[in-house]
């Protein structure tokens, strides 16, 4: 049983802000989507906010795979298909069993640290690649991963499946696995953009079930729906302006925000 969602200032205002953010993070900053379902979680009741977002959210997958849909790494998503499959029940069966806040701590550990390491895993790569006579590095971005960075990837994929499960941010997780992977910035944008359409489908029935989306959720839904198309629009504008380093260091100080975010509550 779901509370009754109320149509109040407060949520307009900070509905529409999430909004924004969501509709960014799905043409232009991913991470920035896990900030949008934080904000819109402190307006709503945290569970409840997740059925209004959900629609918005298969909006902005549609617009998001019209724009960057011809840069998808199929290879990718197939190998992502295992890990997010199995966060996926996990989060559902969170939801169902578990307290929400306890869940989302969890995730939120995982995505602090998860952030946090990429970055020192980054900023140190670039050190040593300017130094004189440094090798290029291998393992994260190489085509042939070892052993422990695909099970860095597959607990990644995990954890995207159950953060996009119990409370919309699976853009984070999602987010660093790819930049892993190496691919472009193009690339990162249009296979992210068909993960969560596929993902957000797949969860509507679920969500549906568990009385998260509802007449009443639909209803503050379509009132929030300017604020996603702002969004959508700035962030195509804001996709192509950034630079490639500037872009993955962002993508992973937000991970570590988002994450924060979750762990704090």
């Amino acid at each position: 049983m779901t509370p009754t969602l109320d149509l109040t200032t407060t949520v307009v205002i900070g509905g529409t802000l999430a909004t924004l953010l969501m509709g960014l993070a799905k043409t232009g900053l991913p991470p920035l989507g896990a900030l949008g379902a934080a904000v819109i979680a402190s307006v709503l009741p945290p569970v409840p906010a997740a059925g209004v977002a959900l629609p918005l959210l298969i909006v902005g997958d549609l617009v998001a795979v019209a724009t960057y849909g011809r840069d998808v790494r199929w290879q990718i998503l197939r190998t992502l298909l295992p890990g997010v499959t199995l966060g996926l029940v996990v989060g559902f069966a969170a939801l169902r069993w578990a307290p929400p806040d306890v869940s989302a701590r969890i995730v939120g550990a995982l995505l602090l640290l998860a952030g946090l390491g990429d970055l020192v895993r980054q900023v140190t790569a670039r050190r040593a690649a300017g130094r004189p006579g440094a090798e290029t590095a291998t393992g994260a971005h190489s085509s042939t991963p070892n052993a422990r960075e695909r099970l860095t990837r597959a607990t990644l994929g995990a954890i995207a499946g159950v953060s996009t499960m119990i409370a919309n941010a699976g853009g984070p997780p999602m987010s660093l696995y790819l930049l892993r992977t190496g691919v472009s910035r193009a690339g990162l944008l249009g296979t992210v953009a068909l993960f969560f359409l596929t993902v957000n489908i797949a969860k509507l029935p679920f969500s549906a079930g568990l009385g998260l989306v509802s007449a009443d959720s639909l209803r503050i839904s379509l009132v929030l729906l300017p604020g996603l198309v702002a969004g959508l629009l700035l962030g195509r504008l804001v996709a192509h302006r950034v630079s490639g380093p500037v872009f993955s260091t962002v993508v992973l100080v937000m991970t570590a925000v988002a994450g924060a975010r979750l762990l704090i509550g």
